[in-house]
């Protein structure tokens, strides 16, 4: 199972999940999104704001190791309000010969020293990079654009705005309200 936190920018993650052949993907978010949320592939939804990742996952209070998951992609540390899932999200990774995997594009600053250097990171942790070689370009391109019968990834837009003083502040009200289904776009064009 993959689990994807995908309120905060996992619209992407859950697509891209499901284009390299996760079977199982796990999507939390609120109920509001959760139908948004299973049609870009998420076999199932937890609304974390009626039940706990951890309570959805555990049989007499424990988290047995089948309900773990191979690969937690962690969309909403550090997305703006002081959130730090990090430790929760390491007891949800299966335990066994092959780990699972944490992955986040974001993280505390620690996070991200131990990312950049490798000091103190764990075999079983990550931060979201690529880095742009043409060949990994290429791959990341063939998956984005649907390559070898895969659906093409579709980014989910709420609202495309100018790029000016008026356009840049709506933009950011809209996402500090932290109610934005998706990316708030500024056209340079306009």
């Amino acid at each position: 199972s993959s689990g994807i936190n995908a309120e905060y920018g996992g619209s992407s993650g859950v697509q891209l999940a499901k284009a390299l052949g996760a079977g199982d993907i796990v999507g939390v978010c609120s109920g509001r999104n959760a139908e948004l949320v299973k049609s870009l592939g998420a076999t199932q939804v937890i609304d974390y704001t009626q039940t706990s990742l951890n309570e959805a996952l555990s049989v007499d209070g424990t988290i047995p190791n089948e309900n773990k998951f191979d690969i937690v992609y962690d969309c909403a540390t550090n997305s703006g309000a002081g959130e730090d899932y990090y430790a929760a999200s390491k007891g949800l990774l299966r335990d066994g010969i092959r780990p699972g995997q944490y992955v986040a594009i974001n993280g505390s600053p620690f996070f991200w020293f131990r990312g950049l250097t490798g000091i103190g990171k764990g075999s079983n942790e990550h931060l979201f990079f690529l880095k742009p070689t043409t060949e990994k370009i290429g791959k990341l391109n063939e998956i984005l654009s649907g390559g070898e019968g895969r659906e093409p990834i579709k980014p989910i837009i709420q609202k495309e705005l100018p790029f000016s003083e008026e356009g840049l502040k709506e933009g950011f009200d809209l996402l500090k309200s932290r109610r934005v289904v998706g990316k708030i776009v500024f056209n340079i064009d306009n």
